[in-house]
């Protein structure tokens, strides 16, 4: 049975998530002589992580939607869950060279 909710709270925070992705990206190229300039590393790495779990948290909440609504494995869920997991891969990866 659909559950025939809307999907805003995925779509916010995936938003969110891109970005926070653009605006890390933006950072990796911020001129060391910027008043945050010597921020920069930190910024960027930060922002990725940052990005990297609000994408995995709303193709997580979408795989799980997809679920509810078709009780079986179809496509969506699989793909959301996949795109949910690559999300949480690349912010831990940030997370492990920011630390190193």
């Amino acid at each position: 049975m659909p559950t025939g909710r809307s999907h805003f709270t995925e779509l916010v925070i995936g938003i969110a998530g891109v970005v926070a992705a653009g605006v890390g990206a933006w950072m990796y190229y911020v001129p060391t002589t910027w008043f945050l300039g010597g921020l920069a590393e930190a910024w960027y790495f930060g922002m990725f992580i940052a990005a990297g779990l609000l994408l995995a948290a709303a193709f997580g909440r979408l795989a799980r939607v997809a679920y509810v609504d078709d009780r079986e494995f179809t496509i969506p869920v699989v793909v959301s869950t996949v795109l949910a997991v690559a999300a949480l891969a690349g912010a831990i990866t940030f997370a492990v060279i920011l630390i190193i």
